[in-house]
C-alpha cells in the first residue's frame, strides 16, 4: 500500500474473506535523496519510484524489498538499483544487493552525456540492464552490466524505453500510419504504439498500435505479453482501455473499457491482479475483471497495489 510522501506499508490480503492485515516488517520510507529504505532491520535500500516499479514482497527471501520485481534476479537473491551524483548526473553508481545478507556491492559507472543517471530496468541471467534517464521523458539507450565485475557495454541505442523483459526491449513509438498522432498537453512521452526490439539481433516489431490514442505499457502477463493502457491524449480516463496485447495480427484480450483506473498488474498464471485507489481487482478469462477486495476505509492510503504473493 502506498501512502502520501512515497512511503509504503506492506501487508497481506487473505481470500476469500478479502481481509487486509498490515505486516510490521513491510513498511518503507523515502529518503531525502529520493531513495527508499526498509524500516525493518537489517535495512535494505533502493532507488524509489523507477521505470521498473517499486516495492515488492520477495517470497523466496521472505522480505519486503525496496525495488521493482524486474530489478531482482529470478530467484529473489539479488536486486540492483542505480544512483547518481546530484551535482553531476554523468557520475553514477550501480548497487547490487544481497537480500539475505543485506549487503551491497557498488560499482562506479559513467553515464552518457545529456542523461540524468541510469535506471536498472531488468536483472536476469545475462546481467543488469541499464537505461539512461531523460528529464520528464522515458529513458533511452540500453546497456548491460556484469554484476560481478561491473563491466558495462552498450547493447542498443534505442528508445524511448518502456521496459526490458525476456531479452526484449519494449519501446514507445509514434506509428507513421496515424493521420492524427497523439499530442500530449503536458510533459511526457507521446506514444500510439508499443514496439518490441530483439536485443540479440536488433529486429523491431510493432506489437500494438492504436491511431490517435495514447498507448502506455503497464506490465506483462505470465506469457510475457505486454499489458497496455489506451487512453485519450488529453488525459481524460473516461474512455480508457486496458488490453493484453497478443502481438501483430492478434486482436488481443480486452480487460476493461471505461473510466476505471487500474495499476501495477501482477501476473498469476492465466489471471492478472490490479490495484487502484480503493481496492484490488482480479482479471481471468473465465470471469473477466472483478473487484475482489475493497479498501475504502484505508484513509491514509494513496493507492493499494499488488506486490507479489506470500504463499
Amino acid at each position: 500500500m502506498r501512502t502520501p510522501g512515497t512511503s509504503y506499508l506492506g501487508g497481506f490480503v487473505t481470500f476469500p474473506s478479502a481481509r487486509f492485515a498490515f505486516d510490521s516488517s513491510g513498511s518503507m520510507h523515502s529518503e531525502q535523496t529520493g531513495g527508499l529504505t526498509t524500516d525493518a532491520a537489517p535495512m535494505l535500500h533502493g532507488a524509489g519510484v523507477t521505470l521498473a516499479g517499486v516495492a515488492f514482497y520477495d517470497l523466496a527471501q521472505h522480505r519486503w524489498v525496496p525495488a521493482g520485481p524486474p530489478q531482482s534476479t529470478p530467484d529473489g537473491g539479488l536486486y540492483a538499483y542505480a544512483t547518481w551524483d546530484p551535482a553531476n548526473f554523468n557520475k553514477g553508481q550501480v548497487h547490487v544487493v544481497n537480500v539475505a545478507q543485506a549487503t551491497e556491492k557498488t560499482f562506479d559507472v559513467a553515464v552518457p552525456a545529456n542523461a540524468m543517471g541510469f535506471t536498472v530496468a531488468d536483472f536476469d541471467a545475462a546481467g543488469i540492464y541499464l537505461v539512461a534517464n531523460q528529464f520528464e521523458q522515458l529513458p533511452v539507450g540500453i546497456w548491460l552490466m556484469d554484476p560481478t565485475t561491473g563491466a558495462v557495454r552498450q547493447l542498443a541505442q534505442v528508445g524511448p524505453v518502456f521496459a526490458i523483459s525476456g531479452g526484449y526491449a519494449w519501446l514507445a513509438g509514434i506509428d507513421q500510419r496515424d493521420p492524427s498522432p497523439p499530442q500530449l498537453r503536458r510533459s511526457g512521452t507521446a506514444s500510439n504504439s508499443v514496439i518490441r526490439v530483439n536485443l540479440a539481433n536488433g529486429d523491431k516489431t510493432t506489437w500494438f498500435y492504436r491511431p490517435g490514442r495514447e498507448v502506455w505499457l503497464m506490465g506483462f502477463d505470465s506469457a510475457g505479453r505486454p499489458i497496455v493502457n489506451v487512453s485519450d491524449p488529453s488525459g481524460s480516463t473516461d474512455q480508457s482501455e486496458t488490453w493484453v496485447a497478443g502481438g501483430p495480427g492478434d486482436s488481443g484480450v480486452l480487460i476493461h473499457a471505461g473510466s476505471l483506473y487500474l495499476a501495477a498488474p501482477q501476473a498469476d498464471g492465466d489471471r492478472i491482479w490490479f490495484g487502484n485507489y480503493s481496492g484490488i481487482y482480479l482479471f481471468s478469462p473465465a470471469h473477466g475483471l472483478q473487484k475482489v477486495a475493497a479498501f475504502n476505509d484505508l484513509k491514509t492510503a494513496e493507492a493499494v497495489l499488488p506486490a507479489g504473493f506470500c504463499t
